[in-house]
This record gives structure tokens, C-alpha cells and sequence, in this order.
């Protein structure tokens, strides 16, 4: 029988370091604080260099923490069976990467978190994990599809909602959206384009053409906007026509089951960490290849600069996806931005009227299975 606080504590121990040995290696960085006192910190090299952001794991209810832990891990030890590799550690990759997809607001209240991610195991929607068809799409002249699949341990959630249209034997994937649900609130983690995969020649048109109509988005969009770029977080003009098809399925299908609180996580310190890490890691295997230090510097300093930009496209544009969502529908409501009341964005979602864009309207109540008063 697995002992949950002995497997916790080597875990931590190691995450303090930045390194996790779980057969195969994470970059998992945090401390560990029990009632007050620091159990395990981390180095001063690690906390003063300025690269990481370093969580600090609070725990102040030990019993019900390691209750809470151990019912996560009964219930995540069924639903990654045979999904980790066999040799790799499978009890500690699966309470390792329990943390990566913490806020810093999760690091302060981690029994909360735990149970978050345990709601979230639970198929959150009544959807297929094969494609079905909602409808057909009159403007994009094709069906549209969606299921709901299990993702991989490493993923943000336990499940992605797969959007895509077809006609016949060609397809169109839109992004997968990431997402949990507890009580009355779904938590939105990622919108992430699939991996294109080789296609024929029929399908690569087929996707020009859906692309081409997409931009139909823009239809009755009139708000006067000229700056498009990552230091405009607000602006509403620079969205990706094909996320916005995947949310306002999303979204109606939460109101349809009677959600009204979303909250959109905009920074998760183990995954920004991870790839600061892994940058680290680069450089070493470099100097020990006798690269001049001055190139190192270069590479190093051209690699972090390309994930700020990376982790602010990220949150940003998937910020103004909400944004434009929330300017086309009646029913979508952005109360709060990072930084006022946490680190997430929090959007309230009530009953649906209207839309003022043709083709969204005719996604989201194609989606519903319902006529809706134009």
C-alpha cells in the first residue's frame, strides 16, 4: 500500500531543487511550508537569480491535506491506468504533476486545489469521447462536431472538448479547449491549436476554405481598435477566428447544464518554471560542448525573451478571444481581469438571447439543439 505522506515528502523534497525523479525527469519547482514552518526551501541560487518564480506550498491543516492528497491519488491512480510509461515511478508522476497546473493562489490553499482537480476526473459534460455531429453550419456549408476526450497526465485538465467541422471524408480541427468543472464553475486552462498532421490534397483545400470563412467572425464588428500587439491586452481585434468557435461551443454548452462562473487561470508558475528550467538545461549541455560563453549568454537571453513573448500571447490573446466574445454576446460578462482580484480572468455567464455576429449566433444555438428568437 502506497504511503501518501512518505511519497509527498520525497516529492517535495526533490521539487524544491527544481528537479523531479520520477523515471523520467520534471522540472517541478516549489517549497514546502507545514503550519507555518519551512520544511523544504529552496536554494538561494535558485530564489535570487531572478528567473524562476518560486510558489511556496502552504499547508495548514496536515491531516486534512494528506486526506485529501491520498483521495486524489485513489482516484487519479484509475483514470491514468496504462496511460504513464512503465518505466517511469507511476504513483509519483501522477502526485508530481498533480501541481503544474497551480496558480499562486492553488500554492496558498492546496486542499482546495487538490479537490478542484479531483471534480475534475468527472466527465464534466454528457459528450461522447467520439466525434458526433450537432448540425450542419449553413455559412461554413458543413457539419459541425464535437466530442469530449480524455487527455494525457500532463495536459492542464482531465478532459478537452474536440471541435471540428467536416464534410465527408474532410475535416477541420478548431483548437482543443482544456477545461474542469466544479459546482457551479468551469475553469478554462488552455485553447491550443492541434497538431497539424499530413494531409491530402483535398483536405489542405478543404481547410483553406473553412479558414476563408471564419473570418466572417468580423461581421457587425465595428469598434474602432488600430493597436493589435501583446502590450494591448484589452484590444479585441487581434482574436483567432477558430478559438472563438471552439469557446462559444463551450460556453453554451455550460449554460445548457446551468454554469454561471468561469474563471480562466492566466499564469501557472510550474509550467512557466518548466521551460525556464528546461533553457537551463540547454545551455549546460552546450557549455559542456566547449561553446564560447559569450554565445551561451546570446542563446540564453534570445531563449527567455522568446517565452516572455510566448506566455504573453498566450494569456493575452486568449484574453481578447473573451473579450470579443463578450462583445458579441448578451449573455458573456468579463468581471474581472488578472491582477484585481487574482491571477484569473473571471467571466459570469447567464442566460443566452442574443449574439450579433451571424455565424457565432448560428454555432452557439446550432450547439444548443434549439430555436432561438432572432
Amino acid at each position: 500500500m502506497t504511503n501518501i505522506k512518505d511519497l509527498f515528502n520525497s516529492i517535495a523534497k526533490e521539487a524544491s531543487t527544481g528537479r523531479v525523479d520520477c523515471g523520467m525527469m520534471y522540472n517541478v519547482l516549489f517549497e514546502t511550508k507545514i503550519n507555518g514552518e519551512t520544511i523544504y526551501a529552496s536554494p538561494e541560487d535558485i530564489k535570487n537569480n531572478g528567473i524562476y518564480y518560486v510558489p511556496t506550498l502552504e499547508i495548514n491543516n496536515e491531516e486534512e491535506f494528506f486526506n485529501t492528497l491520498s483521495e486524489y491519488y485513489e482516484k487519479a491512480k484509475d483514470f491514468y491506468a496504462g496511460k504513464i510509461d512503465e518505466e517511469d515511478d507511476f504513483d509519483k508522476t501522477i502526485l508530481t504533476c498533480l501541481w503544474n497546473n497551480a496558480t499562486m493562489e492553488d500554492f496558498q490553499n492546496p486542499i482546495n486545489y487538490i479537490n478542484k482537480y479531483i471534480s475534475f476526473m468527472d466527465k464534466p459534460l454528457d459528450l461522447s469521447d467520439e466525434y458526433e455531429s450537432i448540425g450542419f453550419s449553413e455559412i461554413l456549408d458543413s457539419d459541425l462536431e464535437i466530442s469530449l476526450k480524455q487527455e494525457p497526465y500532463y495536459e492542464e485538465t482531465p478532459y478537452g472538448l474536440y471541435v471540428r467541422s467536416s464534410n465527408g471524408d474532410l475535416f477541420y480541427d478548431y483548437p482543443v479547449v482544456r477545461f474542469g468543472i466544479k459546482d457551479d464553475t468551469a475553469y478554462i486552462y488552455a485553447v491550443q491549436q492541434l497538431s497539424k498532421k499530413d494531409e491530402s490534397l483535398d483536405n489542405e483545400k478543404y481547410n483553406k476554405k473553412i479558414h476563408r470563412k471564419l473570418f466572417k467572425v468580423n461581421e457587425n464588428f465595428e469598434k474602432e481598435d488600430e493597436i493589435d500587439n501583446i502590450t494591448n491586452p484589452e484590444n479585441i481585434t487581434g482574436i483567432n477566428p477558430s478559438a472563438l468557435v471552439s469557446l462559444s461551443v463551450l460556453f453554451s454548452k455550460l449554460e445548457e447544464v446551468g454554469i454561471t462562473n468561469i474563471e480562466v487561470p492566466s499564469f501557472l508558475p510550474i509550467r512557466y518554471n518548466a521551460k525556464e528550467k528546461s533553457y537551463l538545461v540547454k545551455i549546460e549541455q552546450l557549455r559542456k560542448r566547449n561553446h564560447p560563453s559569450e554565445e551561451l549568454e546570446y542563446i540564453y537571453d534570445k531563449l527567455v525573451q522568446e517565452h516572455e513573448t510566448i506566455q504573453r500571447n498566450i494569456s493575452d490573446k486568449l484574453l481578447r478571444n473573451i473579450r470579443r466574445l463578450e462583445y458579441n454576446f448578451n449573455n458573456i460578462d468579463l468581471t474581472s481581469y488578472p491582477m484585481e482580484l487574482d491571477t484569473s480572468t473571471h467571466i459570469n455567464l447567464s442566460e443566452y438571447e442574443y449574439c450579433n455576429n451571424p455565424l457565432l449566433q448560428e454555432i452557439y444555438e446550432l450547439n444548443k439543439k434549439k430555436s432561438y428568437k432572432k
